[in-house]
């Protein structure tokens, strides 16, 4: 690996993992232990938030990753050693020119060569990104690279598949609970010795499309959108068990069972109609201090996320790049912020201890600010929300937690 990668890789990776715990309310984990301590891995992800998904599996994955990423990307020489000390690298679809397709024989030749050193490439499988609960038709790429690494004397059956799905409660927001799960892995053994290659890229989409389904939020797009929208943002927001939970809701949303379905549309109905966000207990002395930490936090922090934000919205019109947008604006602007605040302080007192515990406060309320939100939020409705709980309870036997 090349010296300053060693040096500056690290530090990027513990730079976007502390950046990612204040962006998000929560991140979720599960099936850590299905990683590969060793040996080659493809890494491959369900896409639902352009390249914050990226950002979000390299905190939390253990090991070094290379990416793949939009050919078009790698328009200028500037570009393309950027992103290939990023350890990023082009592949090439037929929406970026049927005449490119042939670039990804050396992308393949470099993750072979990656997998002889035991190194990761993420794939997202399934080829485009969309703000929403879905899981698209797999590509190709996955299979055709996991087919070449398996037949290469070198690399063999020590190649794992290793799927991963992330399922957001929203878009266009900070401060989400993500839920990022690691499913076990697929081998080379799990298929036939000496299958057609048509029929193992067919067996082996199927497979991780399993995998990945098993653990996705996947909306029926032809009956009740709104309600299942509601109900899944609603459960993924609220609950640690909030993406099976989801999943139960749209299976039971989508069943013949005429009586459940009415139950749920009566939630949501109640949802929607009163704006319900936050379902959580809390009482007079919480609301008190939450209010106080809130308009400490909004004092504080609200300076350079209003900067990024505005940035974010007139670059990309709040499409699908928006979060990614916001969240490396924030994970760049908001140091020189502490920095400059905590120069100002500094000179204004000549206190170390003045200006040190100034930036403590900024990013400790930066960090409570959605949970002083919620119990705000959860104290001026909780009588709807003791409602709402009664209706839960008789859906999944959960209340207000």
């Amino acid at each position: 690996m090349n010296p300053l990668k060693k040096i500056i890789h690290p530090f990027l990776r513990a730079w976007i993992k502390c950046t990612t715990y204040f962006f998000f309310e929560k991140v979720i984990g599960s099936g850590k232990e299905n990683i590969p301590a060793d040996g080659p891995v493809i890494l491959a992800s369900n896409h639902p938030n352009s390249f914050l998904d990226g950002l979000l599996l390299t905190a939390y994955y253990k090991r070094p990753i290379y990416y793949m990423a939009r050919g078009d990307v790698f328009s200028t020489p500037f570009a393309s050693a950027l992103l290939s000390f990023l350890n990023i690298i082009p592949i090439y679809r037929k929406e970026e020119g049927i005449e490119n397709l042939s670039k990804n024989d050396n992308t393949f030749s470099f993750c072979i060569d990656a997998f002889k050193d035991n190194g990761t490439i993420l794939i997202f499988s399934e080829g485009l990104s969309e703000n929403e609960w879905d899981l698209r038709p797999l590509r190709k790429g996955t299979a055709r690279l996991a087919h070449t690494a398996w037949n290469d004397t070198n690399i063999g059956e020590k190649l794992k598949i290793l799927p991963a799905t992330i399922n957001y409660s929203s878009w266009l927001k900070i401060n989400d609970v993500v839920y990022l799960t690691f499913a076990p892995t697929i081998e080379k053994k799990d298929f036939p010795d000496n299958i057609e290659q048509g029929f193992l890229f067919k067996r082996f989409n199927e497979a991780l499309t399993n995998k990945l389904e098993s653990e996705c939020i996947v909306l029926n797009k032809e009956k009740d959108l709104e309600a299942q929208q509601i109900i899944a943002g609603f459960l993924l927001k609220n609950f640690p068990d909030g993406k099976n939970l989801s999943i139960q809701a749209i299976k039971d949303l989508n069943s013949t069972n005429e009586d459940t379905r009415k139950r749920y549309i009566e939630l949501v109905d109640y949802i929607k109609t009163n704006k319900l966000r936050y379902l959580n207990k809390t009482n007079v002395f919480v609301f008190l201090l939450s209010f106080l930490l809130f308009d400490v936090a909004f004092t504080l922090n609200s300076f350079p996320y209003i900067i990024c934000r505005y940035i974010s919205k007139r670059t990309t019109r709040f499409n699908e790049f928006y979060d990614s947008v916001l969240y490396c604006l924030l994970l760049f602007i908001y140091p020189v912020y502490l920095a400059l605040l905590f120069i100002v302080i500094y000179m204004a007192t000549h206190t170390l201890i003045y200006a040190s515990g100034l930036i403590a406060l900024t990013l400790i309320t930066a960090k409570l600010r959605e949970w002083a939100k919620r119990n705000i939020n959860a104290f001026v409705k909780r009588k709807k929300l003791k409602t709402v709980s009664t209706m839960l309870e008789g859906l999944f036997q959960k209340g207000n937690g």
